[in-house]
């Protein structure tokens, strides 16, 4: 008997051992995000959104609500750091543009700037694009919280500029695909702001997955929208010009 529990002590010492070296870190994942997108220069779609409910989309704040209050549009991205949205709004034309962390908002009579440094809830991503970058390191300290028996990863994102409040996000990906499945936002608070589930992912530049669809909830599940892209283009010279907070 002392000797089949010596046997099945030592069973569970090698067997923690061997899921301790396949473990994959934060910062192998970012390694590897960094080798995908090595051949990514940009990216350009167009952009449909069906919002299923307009008032709990006013909920999110800025950032979420400008989205989802586009009917269609074209998102454009450049490497590192240069994302902009184009779209129809009630029949409005609107432009958001975020070079760093600068915004510039146009719409109609409107030309609002402002400054996002220290106002991550404000800030977009290349996760509300739907896929990942090395930027995201970047601007957050990123860890591993969990990893289950599928091999998906969660990974909690937390600001590293905002102050100390508990904003976060928390992203579940395939760390051998680079496939983002599920993200959610949280609140200062704490709370749960907004939850992401992505699909229908296509290949970048050969190896960075994007999600062409992503579904929208609130805290309650109730569905908020769903937004879709078409004719995913990348590395198609985007000018620098493009995404400029001088123009009117």
């Amino acid at each position: 008997m002392k000797r089949l529990y010596l046997l099945v002590v030592f069973a569970l010492f090698f067997a923690l051992i061997a899921n301790s070296a396949m473990a994959i870190t934060s910062a192998e994942i970012l390694s590897k995000v960094k080798t995908a997108e090595s051949k990514l220069n940009d990216v350009k779609a167009e952009m449909v959104i069906t919002s299923a409910n307009k008032g709990n989309v006013m909920d999110l704040g800025e950032g979420y609500s400008e989205i989802l209050n586009l009917q269609k549009g074209v998102i454009s991205y450049k490497k590192p750091d240069k994302l902009r949205m184009d779209g129809f709004a009630q029949g409005i034309k609107a432009s958001f543009i975020q070079n760093g962390y600068k915004k510039l908002v146009l719409a109609s009579m409107i030309r609002k700037t402002e400054d996002l440094k220290d106002k991550p809830g404000k800030r977009l991503d290349t996760l509300d694009f739907g896929f990942l970058s090395s930027r995201l390191w970047v601007d957050n300290t990123v860890s591993i919280t969990s990893t289950d028996k599928s091999g998906t990863v969660q990974l909690k994102f937390v600001p590293k500029t905002g102050g100390q409040s508990k904003r976060h996000d928390r992203v579940w990906m395939d760390p051998k695909t680079l496939r983002i499945i599920k993200r959610e936002k949280y609140r200062g608070s704490g709370e749960m702001r907004v939850r992401y589930i992505y699909s229908a992912h296509k290949n970048m530049a050969g190896n960075l997955p994007i999600a062409t669809t992503s579904t929208l909830y609130n805290t309650a599940g109730e569905k908020l929208g769903t937004v879709t892209y078409k004719s995913v283009q990348h590395n198609v010279g985007l000018a620098d010009s493009l995404f400029s907070l001088t123009q009117r």
